[in-house]
């Protein structure tokens, strides 16, 4: 049985909502790398470099939250970002409207912490 993309996205959560270093801050680093590997395989979005920047500085930001735990917070990226290229796959090119409401949620979301990290100045 094939899961709709947000159900296993969902499962993939940290237990620990505070958890700020992996949610949202490497979450929204593994989005933007997710949302430019969509754009560069072909997808409907056109490739654009600041997916990339955007990424770093988010990874920057939840370092800054998790000195300690670079190991892990890259794991979560790795982890997440072939899912968030399929949850734009989903959104975009399925029209899945459980993908959809998970991408605008997430868009929210970084957007709301890029808000108040200084690592995303200037890319908001």
């Amino acid at each position: 049985m094939r899961l709709a993309p947000a159900i296993w996205l969902a499962l993939a959560l940290p237990a620990s909502a505070g958890d700020l270093a992996l949610y949202p801050a490497a979450q929204c680093a593994a989005f933007w790398l997710g949302r430019e590997d969509y754009a560069q395989a072909g997808g409907w979005l056109d490739p654009d470099p600041l997916s990339v920047q955007r990424a770093a500085a988010f990874r920057a930001a939840a370092l800054r939250l998790g000195p300690d735990r670079a190991a892990e917070i890259d794991a979560r990226i790795a982890d997440q970002r072939p899912r968030m290229a399929r949850l734009h796959e989903a959104a975009i090119d399925w029209g899945d409207p459980q993908s959809i409401d998970l991408l605008e949620d997430l868009t929210q979301t970084c957007g709301a912490f890029a808000a108040d990290s200084p690592e995303l100045e200037g890319l908001r």
